[in-house]
């Protein structure tokens, strides 16, 4: 008898171990999610620049896009109907840089300029609620200063 409680024990402890290790896994990939609900890419230089980005969420391209930008071009779009952990890879001649989002609904800011006379792209990762009310609402594409 007390081999069979043992028994019955041992299976409703590994039941309720894989139980509680299924619901706590499903409740860190939510708790680590990001949706992107903003994007602007922003050419700060004086000459026409190419920049191309890649937006992946869990290891999936998301959107993909090579931009020819003039000096002081935005390009703006609200963000993905995907949540999940997401990254963006941006690339503008030699330089590329990645970054892992913030969890979290986040804006996102890629920016080419030349804050001390060299190249820098620059990836910025924000809260999408610390954003101005006109900035929440994308209505307009491109060569917007006010960003």
């Amino acid at each position: 008898m007390s081999k069979r409680r043992e028994m019955l024990s041992a299976l409703v402890g590994a039941c309720a171990g894989v139980f509680s290790w299924t619901l706590g896994s499903e409740f860190v990939d939510e708790f680590r999610t990001s949706e992107v609900r903003y994007t602007t890419f922003r050419n700060e230089t004086q000459s026409q620049q190419s920049l191309s980005v890649l937006f992946e969420s869990e290891s999936d391209p998301v959107f993909w896009e090579t931009y020819e930008l003039e000096p002081g071009e935005v390009v703006e779009f609200d963000g993905f109907d995907r949540v999940g952990d997401y990254r963006v890879f941006a690339r503008w001649d030699d330089v590329a840089r990645s970054q892992r989002l913030e969890t979290g609904e986040r804006a996102v800011a890629v920016v080419l300029a030349f804050p001390f006379g060299d190249e820098d792209l620059l990836i910025r990762d924000r809260l999408f609620s610390s954003l101005s009310p006109s900035q929440r609402s994308v209505e307009r594409t491109q060569n917007d200063s006010s960003a």
